[in-house]
């Protein structure tokens, strides 16, 4: 699966010149943690989160957004992107597309992908969906494919 299968295409940004009230209005009113921020070319120069609002100096995004910008493309594997948000600590990774964004994929995203993950019991075909398909697309087998994650015992 690729980043831009589940990537969120309507992405709420702000201008490096904004105060930092309006970035935490933003950020309130939409309840998202962290938002894009770009240049009056619209090209991506940072991202501005809960944290810099709250623990860094300064009146404008401008001087407390992050400049060090980790970013991946729509056709980035879902399993890289998963990847850097792990082991680099962050919560959202803009998307570009030759250098314009076009996205965010944050971890909710990914969550959301492995609860609609559904695995066959007979062949290890992987579907998704809000609930387990009637039978494997791939072998056909009527049993219920397993869920991502199995069930506790006695659950």
């Amino acid at each position: 699966m690729k980043v831009g299968d589940v990537m969120t295409r309507k992405v709420i940004t702000i201008s490096e010149n904004q105060s930092k009230e309006q970035a935490a209005r933003l950020l309130a009113r939409h309840r998202i943690s962290g938002l894009p921020v770009i240049d009056k070319d619209g090209v991506l120069v940072g991202v501005v989160t809960e944290f810099d609002v709250i623990a860094k100096d300064g009146t404008t995004v401008g001087a407390i957004m992050t400049r060090g910008i980790i970013s991946v493309t729509p056709e980035t594997e879902l399993d890289a992107a998963s990847h850097i948000l792990v082991h680099e600590h962050i919560r959202r990774l803009p998307v570009l597309d030759q250098g314009r964004l076009v996205g965010i994929v944050s971890r909710a995203d990914v969550v959301r992908i492995v609860a609609m993950r559904w695995i066959c019991s007979v062949c290890g075909e992987v579907t998704y969906g809000e609930s387990p398909p009637e039978s494997c697309p791939r072998c056909g087998a009527l049993e219920l494919p397993a869920a991502s994650e199995q069930e506790p015992p006695g659950s």
